[in-house]
């Protein structure tokens, strides 16, 4: 009986070796704005073209929520259009009087000497299927999300650009239009701010937040998961480097893979993506297929 246990307890220990639990890493990914203003000194007016219908939702309460909404997203980018170096913002939207500009962008620009024109269009919420992957294994789940637009128009009134931003409303409750969305308060207003930000996304420098799963079955592997935790990235490099052509392709797929994650960690998306693609041919595996996605959207 003794016996019997004993070569329990190691097949559960062996098992549980083989089978072990991916550790985390959170890896904080700066970008640098893709696009740039082209003057060394920019004016941008920043108008609003949005009004929600009175005559569908006549609630004066719900209307001047929308009204409140639109106000954020709008002075959110200003905000932020207004940190950037050499930067000037005029806002011309009113929170207490809101109401659609319906000046001329020409003119607009000529009676503040600006080179652009951002005006605000229209938001709403709704609900979408989100993917994503829990150690390993994909998931696939409704989410409720709000959805922003602008145009940034030339000084001349005839060339613009739109902007469109998405964000994901941080809330249990399963919403999937703007008026029960806006009945709810606040996790809709912070994510209209950070719609208003993905909308300007390829103007302003920022921040992404990846959970990312590692490796770490073996001392080889193991020792990487505790550089890259460190911050520790060139050691981890010389580590898992070598282990890329070596023999085992389960190991070079799984090293590959840990190394896409510090090139990530460091803000170099392509090696990230090279390396994350060797992991996937070394060896097919759901961490490199979905560090793949994340990175192409990048």
């Amino acid at each position: 009986m003794k016996l019997f246990r004993l070569t329990c307890i190691l097949f559960a220990a062996c098992f549980l070796a083989a089978c072990s639990v991916p550790q985390y890493v959170n890896v904080p990914v700066d970008y640098a704005p893709k696009l740039n203003f082209n003057r060394a000194k920019t004016t941008i007016v920043v108008i609003n073209h949005y009004m929600p219908d009175s005559a569908r939702n006549r609630n004066k309460r719900v209307l001047a929520t929308f009204k409140a909404a639109a106000y954020t997203a709008i002075n959110n980018a200003a905000v932020q259009l207004h940190a950037l170096p050499g930067v000037k913002v005029v806002q011309l939207v009113d929170s207490v009087n809101f109401t659609a500009n319906t000046d001329s962008v020409k003119f607009l620009a000529n009676k503040y000497k600006a080179s652009y024109v951002l005006a605000f269009e229209d938001f709403k919420g709704e609900t979408k299927l989100q993917q994503d992957y829990y150690n390993g294994v994909p998931s696939v789940y409704r989410v409720s999300v709000v959805k922003t637009s602008f145009t940034l128009y030339e000084a001349n009134g005839i060339y613009f650009k739109r902007l469109n931003g998405e964000a994901e409303i941080n809330d249990n409750n399963p919403y999937g239009n703007a008026s029960s969305l806006l009945a709810h308060g606040g996790p809709l207003f912070d994510a209209i701010r950070n719609s208003a930000l993905d909308a300007l996304k390829d103007y302003l420098p920022y921040t992404d937040y990846h959970d990312r799963p590692l490796y770490a079955n073996g001392d080889q592997l193991s020792s990487s998961v505790e550089l890259i935790k460190a911050g520790k990235f060139d050691k981890a490099f010389q580590l898992l480097n070598p282990l890329i052509d070596g023999p085992d392709p389960k190991l070079a797929s799984r090293a590959a893979y840990n190394l896409a994650v510090v090139y990530e960690a460091q803000g170099d998306i392509e090696a990230a993506l090279d390396v994350a693609k060797i992991s996937n041919q070394k060896q097919p595996n759901d961490f490199a297929k979905a560090i793949i996605v994340d990175l192409m959207k990048e």
